[in-house]
């Protein structure tokens, strides 16, 4: 199935109108099952969108109180540490919104990373499901690095050829780092994953991935089994695409 392309003229326009689209899909998904499971992304980008679902608009009119929230990946940091995906996410969005604790799922990065995914794991099935293969969250956000990383599933590491796991441990060279993040299965598992990426500098490998010519990207692996991708990008990367 081909991704769904929304263009936004620029990056403010492109918080907004992305924070609106997310919020009609937790809408949806309450009023389907009276509960939403959020996979949510680090990065600059999401955090200005985390900033924007913080607002009085969408703070008082999302049901948080039935929105659960998860994440893709994370460094092998303490949760209060500067570069923790989950601290970004406190700051920007739950310090702001109506969220029982409860509802937040964090990754346990200050333990080993192997422990650390296996826990996570099985956080996940006990609290989105165990009984398939794969779970299947609702909404997965994804960015795009300028190596055509996703998640923390980097160019040539093994992260990327888990075929069974849920959670899994990655070293990557690259940064000289380890991190955790969710496997290729369970991304390609969701309901609605959503692609966020805005910037000149992300314009050329997001091309190449929409075209098929992306085949070592991780992020070109991307493809829902029976879920929908939707690709929200700015203009300075809306005109390369449409050049194609």
């Amino acid at each position: 199935m081909k991704p769904e392309i929304k263009i936004s003229p620029d990056k403010n326009k492109l918080m907004q109108e992305s924070a609106a689209y997310i919020a009609v899909l937790i809408k949806k998904s309450i009023k389907e099952k009276d509960r939403c499971t959020f996979v949510l992304s680090g990065g600059s980008t999401p955090k200005s969108l985390y900033e924007t679902l913080a607002s009085e608009k969408y703070r008082e009119t999302i049901e948080w109180s039935k929105v659960y929230l998860f994440w893709g990946d994370e460094r092998c940091v303490p949760p209060d540490h500067p570069d923790s995906n989950y601290r970004m996410v406190k700051e920007a969005l739950i310090d702001h919104i109506d969220i029982p604790q409860r509802n937040v799922f964090r990754i346990p990065a200050e333990q080993e990373p192997g422990e650390a995914a296996r826990e996570y794991e099985e956080t996940i099935k006990k609290n989105v499901g165990g009984s398939m293969q794969f779970p299947v969250f609702d909404i997965i956000l994804l960015g795009i690095g300028e190596d055509g990383h996703t998640a923390s599933l980097f160019p040539g590491t093994t992260a990327i050829d888990e075929k069974e796991r849920w959670v899994t441990g990655v070293y990557v060279p690259q940064l000289n780092t380890h991190r955790i993040t969710l496997t290729l299965p369970v991304i390609n598992n969701g309901r609605d994953v959503i692609f966020l990426v805005a910037g000149e500098s992300k314009a050329d490998v997001v091309r190449k991935i929409i075209n098929g010519k992306g085949l070592p990207y991780p992020a070109a692996h991307i493809n829902p089994v029976q879920g929908k991708l939707v690709y929200l990008i700015d203009e300075a990367i809306g005109a390369r695409i449409t050049k194609l």
